[in-house]
């Protein structure tokens, strides 16, 4: 029997490891995101909704891990009313201030957020703990319970 030759292993290598430089930097710099893009956006610790705000509206103060690409929030629903994405206004939160989204979008990474709700009545929400759906333009709905703070 006859083994193969140098050149044809040193072939095979070259091009398995290229294949997995490949792999390796598509994962690095999320090249593959379609791949973890279903169920890639959850909430991280205690969530918490403001109904008497200085502003007059309600908003949520969380903290979401998106592990994917940045994503639109197309709607929210909360105690059964719908908010559509122009009355949404999102701020990321970093050392205490608040600096605002140019739409209603949740960003790459985990950050804590504020989200703002417009035209939504405090009374018709209660005194929680409260149950929030965002949906996302990816397809995917995030549920948050958030206690209300008033």
């Amino acid at each position: 029997m006859r083994g193969l030759s140098g050149a044809v292993t040193a072939l095979i290598l070259v091009v398995a490891s290229v294949v997995i430089a490949l792999i390796v930097v598509g994962f690095a710099f999320n090249l593959f995101g379609s791949f973890g893009s279903v169920g890639a956006v959850s909430p991280v610790g205690p969530a918490y909704l403001y109904t008497k705000s200085v502003s007059g509206y309600v908003y949520l103060n969380v903290t979401i891990d998106n592990r994917g690409p940045s994503v639109n929030i197309t709607s929210a629903q909360i105690s059964g009313q719908t908010v559509s994405s122009n009355n949404i206004v999102v701020y990321t939160v970093s050392n205490g201030k608040a600096s605002q989204l140019t739409s209603a979008y949740i960003p790459a990474g985990q950050n804590q957020l504020e989200i703002e709700f417009l035209g939504v009545t405090p009374s018709m929400i209660g005194s929680g703990p409260i149950n929030i759906q965002l949906v996302l333009a990816n397809g995917q709905t995030i549920y948050i319970t958030a206690s209300v703070t008033t």
